[in-house]
């Protein structure tokens, strides 16, 4: 999943930067703030912060972790900062630094961290909310420790740093929603897959199973006569049940189909969809026999047209299959009068039309299928394969 993807990659960020910049910063600054604070406030405040981070990266460093333990974590952190701040005014021994630029505070090193984290789990405006507490009481611990007391002076520090994690979390909460789209478009994609596979799997085993009856049981049937059957019967009805039960299927890339065959065959396709369809599948005279993958490849995107069709033209709309098979190969028309839809608006991963229609065929050799619809106008879809 997406969304989980950047949730765990801004925690495990936020962690260890909430880890390595103090060590990287604090030094100096202890020893530029050497008795502008109790003694007890270093050490606490250690203890809260980076102890909060190590949570954080203990919830986000296994693959298996949930979004909510690392939210948890992300406001346990945001809580520690806040708390450390407000600690502060209690340690601050009224004694004010001068000469190191910002004030050295080393919790404003790390304070906004927990912000991007927040950012990524709960709505943007709790993460810029906290942005504005945090800061708030950064830019008066600064203002104490440089001034002396209350005031403004310090809060212009902050204003740079608040507008750029302003920009920076709108950016953030962009980003997670088109990863939210993502995951939603991924879902609707295999549950639409596996809808379609399934289809295909019940017309293909009621196409295998009609073939079996009509072919094959009918003619055991005929070929017993009154009396006890020979070996040559058993053998036959065998084989027969075996078929029936999926034993020893033959693969029908290599074999040919009759042009009356595989009228009937593309018609039984469609036929599982109900009798609303207008289907009028016929072959020419000069038709002949046909290879017996291009047969089903055919039948598997007829099904794929037919089914969306049912599915998303409407309740109120008709659908019309009409199809000629003869010897320069094979048309397949499948027009209904529904709503219809725009085709450049259709998604690249989208199985129905994409994967199920359109690569279906092009994967073919010699096949091609094309989509004609408009909104409100309805939908045409034609299936061809021409003989090389």
């Amino acid at each position: 999943m997406n969304v989980y993807r950047l949730r765990r990659a801004a925690a495990l960020t936020v962690s260890v930067s909430t880890l390595l910049v103090p060590l990287m910063s604090v030094v100096p600054a202890l020893i530029a703030g050497r008795g502008m604070t109790e003694r007890w406030w270093t050490p606490v405040s250690f203890v809260l912060v980076l102890g909060a981070a190590v949570v954080m990266l203990v919830a986000a460093s296994f693959e298996s972790g949930k979004s909510r333990a690392m939210l948890r974590a992300a406001v346990l952190l945001a809580f520690a900062n806040i708390v450390v701040l407000v600690l502060w005014f209690a340690a601050w021994t009224h004694v004010s630094v001068e000469g190191f630029g910002s004030p050295p505070i080393w919790v404003a090193n790390t304070v906004v961290l927990p912000a991007v984290a927040l950012a990524t789990l709960v709505p943007i405006r709790w993460a810029a909310g906290y942005l504005v507490v945090a800061l708030a009481l950064l830019s008066e611990a600064q203002q104490h420790a440089a001034f002396g007391g209350f005031g403004y002076d310090a809060a212009l520090n902050q204003l740079l740093t608040a507008s750029l994690m302003g920009v920076f979390l709108a950016m953030l909460g962009t980003c997670v929603g088109i990863a939210h789209s993502v995951d939603e478009t991924r879902a609707a994609v295999l549950v639409e897959r596996v809808e379609s596979a399934a289809r295909t799997a019940r017309v293909a085993e009621r196409r295998r199973l009609d073939v079996v009856l009509r072919d094959k049981v009918i003619a055991v049937l005929r070929d017993i006569s009154v009396g006890q059957p020979d070996e040559r019967h058993r053998r036959q009805a065998r084989a027969v049940l075996d078929e029936l039960d999926g034993v020893g299927v033959e693969r029908r890339d290599c074999a040919t189909v009759s042009a009356a065959d595989a009228v009937v065959q593309l018609r039984e396709s469609v036929i599982a969809f109900g009798d609303g369809l207008l289907v009028a599948i016929d072959s020419s005279d000069d038709a002949v026999d046909l290879p017996g993958h291009v047969v089903d490849t055919i039948g598997d995107a007829l099904v794929e047209a037919v089914g969306n069709s049912v599915t998303h033209a409407g309740a109120a709309a008709s659908t019309a299959v009409v199809g000629m098979v003869c010897e320069a190969g094979i048309r397949i028309r499948v027009v209904d009068d529904g709503c219809g839809f725009d085709p450049d608006r259709i998604a690249p991963d989208r199985s129905g039309i994409v994967v199920g229609i359109r690569q279906r065929m092009a994967a073919l050799p010699g096949g091609s299928a094309s989509v004609d619809a408009a909104p409100l106008d309805g939908t045409m879809v034609s299936l061809e394969w021409t003989r090389s």
